[in-house]
This record gives C-alpha cells, structure tokens and sequence, in this order.
C-alpha cells in the first residue's frame, strides 16, 4: 500500500494528459536553448561551491534525489530516482560492451561537465573532453574539474552551425551525447555528421526518440509532448541514411521523465 504522501498515480496520468493536450506548440532555436540553459547551467555553481567531494557533485542532495513520479522499468513509479547515475551506467556500459579499447572520449553537449567527470574518475587513464553550447556551463565545468583535480578539457562549441576551426579538441575514439540532441527539432543530419567527424571508433547517444516509443498510454502522451516541446524529430531516419556505421539500438525502460522512453544508439564505424 502506498504511503500516504503518495500522489495518485491516476490522478497524475489525468493531469498530465490534459496538461499536454493544452500546452501551446514551441518553437524551438538556437537562441531559446542557449538562453534557457545559460541561466540554468550559472545556477549550478553554488552547488559546486557547496560540494565537499566529487561525490556531492555528482548527486547534488536535494536537486538529483528528489522524489517524483518517473519511468520505473516501464511502469509509472513514484519516489526517488537517481536519473543522473542511471545514465551514466549506461552510458559507461555500452562504452565498456561495445568500445572496449576505446582510450579516449569527447562529449558533445557536456552541460556542466558532470559525465566526464565521472567517467574520468572511474578510468584515470582515459583522455577526456567535452563541447557546450552555452558559456556559464563551460565556466562551471571547468571550475569543477579544477576543484576535483581531473584532467578534463572544455570547449564552447555550437556543433550544428560552427565552423570547422572552432573544433579545437583532439578527435576521440568515441563521442557521445546525453540528452543533447533532444534540442535539435530540425537539422539533426548534419549535426549528426558533425559528431561522427570526431570519432574514430564510432558514437554512442542516449537521446528521446520518439519513433520507438512504445504505443500505451504514456508513450502516445509522450510522442505527443515530445511534439509539443518540439524536441528532436528525425533522428533514427537520419543515423540510417549513413553510410559505413553499424548501428545498434535499445530502448531504455527508466528514465527521469514519466512520459520519456530513451534510445541508446550505438554506431560503430565499419
């Protein structure tokens, strides 16, 4: 039975539903997403300044562990769900399953420089760099690299309109994103071709994908919110259009959005 600060799950589908059904269509660019996570990527450095370990940066109390309603292995669940950890163990299994001599990485749309971070600090050995669009993440993920010691590397980089000089960073043996894709509704393709570019070995992304979206209730309302949200549209079409890359896809059934069922894509160049 559920305790009784336990909302509804019912209550909360119905909610949600007419929420989404309601909500105006965005229109999604370059400069409302860089807007948006200026100002959202300048508020983590307090928690960084708070952070007495590189554990606390990792799990920020009260910001990454906070109780909600999420995607528990495909079912509606209620309580605390440590997304950020999720996805790094994900995203560090795949490299271990499918990358395993891989030596080097660069994330594209690194945020505020957490995923590396903890992919450096579980293997020292492995060379380590990332790419943000907006600067106050930069700032912030270089000033966290800095306070834990780790040899990360940041660099301001839009990788869907700049130019090839503003790639400053080494190529790695794999690129990824996490969730960076999501705020591209147009021009996915050559975004796509811009990543690859930088990796010898192949890519991962963990990104929504709305085409594999299973066809209940939560995942029609999800299709249709991704839609609204204008989030990425067209990526699976894309990574099949590429030549010379194997692809493999698995569809994760958690995720921090109860709406959301993430892809992992894996493309490994022939």
């Amino acid at each position: 039975m559920p305790h009784l600060d336990h909302p509804s799950s019912a209550g909360f589908l119905l909610r949600k539903a007419l929420f989404v059904l309601r909500r105006p269509k965005m229109n999604r660019n370059a400069v409302s997403v860089s807007e948006e996570y200026s100002a959202g990527w300048a508020s983590y450095l307090k928690y960084l300044d708070q952070a007495s370990d590189l554990r606390d940066w990792l799990l920020i109390p009260g910001v990454d562990d906070e109780a909600g309603f999420y995607n528990g292995q495909g079912k509606l669940s209620w309580g605390e769900f440590a997304c950020a950890e999720y996805y790094r163990s994900v995203l560090q299994g795949l490299l271990a399953k499918h990358f395993p001599s891989a030596q080097s990485v660069t994330e594209f749309g690194a945020g505020v420089g957490r995923n590396l971070l903890y992919l450096k600090e579980q293997r020292p050995e492995l060379r380590a760099a990332g790419y943000e669009l907006c600067a106050p993440g930069v700032d912030v993920a270089r000033a966290a690299a800095q306070k834990f010691g780790l040899d990360v590397r940041y660099e301001q980089l839009d990788y869907l309109r700049d130019p090839p000089e503003k790639y400053v960073l080494p190529k790695a043996d794999v690129v990824f994103t996490l969730f960076s894709l999501e705020q591209l509704p147009d021009g996915v393709d050559r975004a796509i071709e811009n990543i690859l570019a930088q990796a010898t070995l192949g890519a991962i992304h963990i990104e929504p994908v709305p085409e594999n979206y299973p066809f209940g209730l939560r995942g029609l309302l999800g299709r249709l919110d991704h839609w609204k949200v204008d989030y990425l549209a067209g990526f699976d079409r894309a990574v099949r259009r590429l030549r010379g890359l194997q692809v493999s896809v698995e569809r994760l059934e958690s995720a921090h959005n109860p709406l959301m069922f993430p892809s992992a894509y894996v493309l490994r160049k022939a």
